[in-house]
């Protein structure tokens, strides 16, 4: 089995559970633009502090002057730096009626084709991007 194999391999095995941590994510409504959800971004901030903690990273939050930012390190001292940066907020939903689920509780959707979809606010900006 190739490189390649053996990773796409490892990847179905584990896919119930990286779905589960990536709806885990969606759920949590960290709209930054709007202070009544304040606490929700912080709670999306915690969120990646625990995941990426989990993963064997030393994990903080940064109080900036808005919302907190995740710095995370590897345990291996003098090996290379990698700098990642991806956003855990999303977009407002108003308006909410125009949404055909509720946009805090992720879904799978198929389309036409057979093709298959993550529906909620932020599955494709930014989190569905940032999760492992």
């Amino acid at each position: 089995m190739s490189q390649l194999d053996q990773v796409l391999a490892d990847i179905d095995r584990d896919l119930d559970n990286s779905l589960e941590r990536l709806f885990s994510w969606l759920r949590i409504a960290s709209v930054s633009t709007d202070p009544a959800y304040k606490q929700h971004c912080r709670e999306a901030a915690e969120w990646v502090k625990g995941d990426l903690a989990a993963l064997g990273f030393k994990a903080s939050l940064r109080e900036t002057p808005g919302h907190p930012v995740v710095v995370a390190h590897a345990p291996k001292p003098g090996k290379p730096h990698l700098l990642f940066y991806g956003h855990y907020d999303v977009q407002p939903v108003d308006p909410v009626e125009l949404w055909d689920t509720p946009p805090f509780e992720p879904r799978i959707a198929t389309l036409e084709a057979d093709r298959k979809v993550i529906s909620a606010r932020g599955a494709c900006d930014d989190k569905g991007q940032v999760i492992k």
